[in-house]
């Protein structure tokens, strides 16, 4: 995966206290989840700023992870015992907003997740943009796509509510799996399609312990790297609208690079909300006209 991301040493410790995504962040919320395992090079954009991924790194809400195409798995683990473990070529977001409702634990863009509730307590669920899966307590393996999505219950059940098109619920039984391509109503199956559980990352198929107990003591500084450009962030900045709704605020620090801008002018039609911070002008209130001061 190539470096592409971060900022300086010094700009990280002055902006930890303030930066949402990272745990300890002030006005950082939701469950925090510590980074236990990392097999292979992944990235991190925590609020603006952009890092290289590392074990023992604690993560909160709003943090954006993307692991390389040949990584063999990044495991995130709550203190309730949850684990989220993430495969090859995965983009996804922790706990991403949502009104009116709590937020699910994460938001899978694409690629791989393998989802482990805790001894005592369901995972905390997951949104795509085909599906939603409510917190349940099992275990599930999940594929996903722009257009396509494969699932297997490998123990418990998985209740999930499809999206995009599609409005039915579904009950997944242990060992079942489900199917959908495109906006039609995905389908139920008793057992997963051979083929595809051969594509299943390795990492997957047997069961790796907690490792949360490790890592106990002060957290790493991570590793900086340049800032985002638009091509690292455009997945995200093009998504359904419900999750773009806080990227201009998040990411307005970034339109100082005039490429960034740029590129963001070129693709506001994707993602109009950002015209405010490129255009303040246009929305600015004429002003009234003076008093003439003349009297009758």
């Amino acid at each position: 995966m190539r470096r592409a991301w971060g900022c300086t040493r010094r700009s990280w410790l002055a902006a930890c206290a303030s930066v949402p995504g990272l745990a300890g962040a002030q006005g950082a919320q939701g469950a925090q989840l510590t980074l236990t395992l990392l097999e292979g090079p992944a990235a991190l954009v925590i609020g603006a700023q952009a890092f290289d991924a590392q074990e023992g790194l604690r993560l909160a809400a709003g943090a954006l992870i993307e692991t390389g195409a040949n990584t063999g798995l990044l495991r995130l683990e709550g203190a309730d015992g949850s684990l989220i473990d993430l495969g090859p070529g995965s983009r996804a977001l922790l706990q991403p907003p949502r009104r009116g409702t709590a937020s699910p634990g994460l938001y899978l863009l694409s690629g791989w997740v393998k989802l482990q509730s805790g001894p005592k307590q369901p995972h905390g669920g997951l949104l795509s943009p085909l599906l939603e899966l409510e917190p349940t307590s099992g275990s599930v393996v999940l594929q996903v796509s722009a257009s396509q999505v494969a699932l297997f219950c490998e123990g418990g059940s998985v209740k999930l509510i499809e999206r995009a098109g599609a409005k039915a619920r579904q009950l997944v039984a242990a060992g079942a799996s489900y199917q959908r391509q495109g906006s039609k109503g995905g389908e139920l199956l008793p057992r997963p399609d051979p083929a595809w559980l051969r594509t299943v990352p390795r990492a997957f198929r047997d069961p790796i312990p907690p490792r949360l107990a490790r890592f106990s003591g002060a957290a790493p500084t991570p590793a900086a790297q340049p800032a985002p450009r638009y091509e690292n962030l455009a997945a995200w900045l093009q998504a359904e609208p419900g999750l773009r709704r806080e990227f201009p605020r998040r990411f307005a620090p970034l339109v100082r690079d005039p490429a960034f801008r740029a590129e963001v002018a070129k693709n506001l039609g994707a993602h109009p909300e950002w015209e405010p911070v490129l255009f303040p002008e246009r929305f600015q209130k004429p002003a009234s006209a003076p008093a003439s001061g003349v009297r009758p």
